[in-house]
């Protein structure tokens, strides 16, 4: 298009000669120029007019809580695979197309991270965009790290960070302390049920320490303000990143796209004013997460001996495969008939203190009325092994099992469920008197086939890993 078309001007071809045209031109020249002087001098001021509300408009932007679908949302991205990314990248791909995806070549259960060099905190803003294709879990969810002292997100670290789903499928704000975390803020449970969530993160802290964040499913149109909450522990960083925790079925399962920080965050909040609290109690424990509605797979059987050797004691071991410690004041066995019923309760705690038990990061913890014969018989130093003078008395001929919160049947209360029965031994030996079953993946459910004989010389590994 010419520059007359452009401002309005049509153009026609004139059969006419030489000299009519030469004549015509002299005539008409100097009006043409009188009247492109005039439309212009009528069209500069218009295009003054838009520009100025067009910063008007950018000027008066909504804030972060009222801000619709923005700039996270649609075509390639083309910042995030240009950041100096760093760690694990061979667990990784990215590229503008996906952003950072979790693509870990082993196809096995495990963790994985990334990082960039950033000293933002106060005054920062953190925007990104997260993809799953599962419901989160307390065994495949991810960690966005905001500050991190550290480029390895695996070990011990002072930072803040996102928590993407885990025990409750929300999003919520946790500060570390060395291998210690601590709940923040907890906002709403926007995955729950949702088997590929697709979801919008902010997360602001401004000047005197106020952190908030907000979250936006894909399906909404506009943020959502989760919480906030005064925290100034840490006031220094050097990287952000990414951490991801999934088992052998997720490991293609985390996708991360759009990331942006900003550094021109407003202080909102008067520093003597009090923010919004969590709504949730924060564990007496930091790092022990907060038990959602439905506790199933945060822990899990893991052994049982229930034909002991007249040398050793039957024992039943559970496994904690999550990346936090749990801690409860606690537990329930259940005994169970095939349908389901529960015909024995059993309380699993502490009986010689106060403490409550504590299973460790993917660790044991062991159950037995005679500690003394478990350690004799199978050589463990007993660090993991809890006496209970009531144990039950586990049937030589098979039974089934349960692990509670509660100590009455109650819905979302239980972690797991297993049989136990001599069918599902795998030994060359006929005889099983003296060797327990183990889970083959103690990260796997307790289907019968994910179980086999113990290949222990002692015939089983109590409080520590299966062989």
């Amino acid at each position: 298009m010419s520059y007359l078309q452009e401002e309005g001007l049509s153009l026609s071809l004139i059969q006419i000669s030489k000299p009519q045209l030469l004549l015509r031109y002299t005539q008409t020249n100097t009006v043409k120029r009188k009247t492109q002087i005039k439309n212009r001098m009528k069209i500069y001021p218009t295009i003054i007019l838009l520009c100025f509300f067009s910063m008007l408009f950018y000027n008066c932007s909504l804030p972060a809580d009222d801000e619709e679908k923005g700039e996270l949302e649609g075509g390639e991205d083309t910042f995030t695979p240009e950041l100096p990314w760093e760690g694990e990248m061979d667990k990784f791909t990215i590229n503008p197309k996906e952003g950072i995806h979790l693509n870990d070549p082993h196809e096995d259960a495990g963790t994985a991270y990334v990082t960039i060099p950033s000293t933002s905190v106060k005054n920062t803003r953190w925007e990104f965009g997260v993809h799953l294709t599962f419901n989160p879990s307390a065994n495949n969810y991810a960690q966005f790290y905001l500050t991190s002292s550290s480029n390895i997100l695996s070990g011990n670290l002072n930072g803040y960070y996102i928590q993407i789903g885990g025990a409750k499928d929300n999003v919520a704000l946790y500060r570390q302390n060395g291998d210690q975390s601590k709940l923040l803020a907890s906002g709403r449970e926007l995955m729950k049920g949702d088997s590929s969530p697709k979801l919008y993160i902010k997360v602001e802290c401004d000047n005197n320490g106020y952190w908030t964040f907000w979250t936006r499913l894909e399906s909404e149109n506009e943020y959502v303000k989760e919480k906030q909450i005064k925290d100034t522990d840490i006031q220094t960083s050097r990287y952000c990143g990414i951490y991801c925790i999934y088992t052998k079925t997720r490991c293609k399962g985390f996708t991360f796209h759009h990331i942006q920080l900003s550094n021109d965050v407003e202080t909102t909040t008067p520093p003597d004013e009090t923010p919004d609290n969590p709504d949730t109690v924060l564990p007496d424990n930091p790092d022990t997460p907060e038990l959602p509605e439905d506790v199933r797979g945060i822990l899990l059987f893991n052994e049982i001996m229930y034909d002991n050797a007249t040398d050793g004691a039957e024992y039943v071991e559970i496994y904690n495969p999550s990346e936090k410690a749990i801690s409860l004041p606690a537990l329930y066995l259940y005994k169970m008939y095939e349908s389901g019923t529960v015909y024995s309760t059993t309380t699993l705690s502490n009986e010689k203190s106060s403490d409550p038990l504590t299973i460790p990061s993917k660790g044991y913890l062991c159950f037995t009325k005679y500690p003394g014969k478990v350690i004799q018989r199978h050589k463990v130093n007993g660090e993991n092994l809890i006496e209970i003078s009531k144990f039950p008395a586990l049937s030589n001929d098979g039974g089934y099992l349960a692990l509670s919160s509660s100590e009455k049947p109650e819905k979302g209360h239980t972690f797991d469920t297993c049989c136990f029965r001599e069918e599902m031994h795998d030994t060359d030996s006929k005889k099983t008197t003296g060797i327990s079953l183990g889970k083959k993946s103690p990260e796997l459910s307790s289907l019968n086939k994910n179980w086999c004989s113990s290949k222990h010389t002692t015939g089983g590994t109590p409080g520590i890993k299966n062989m």
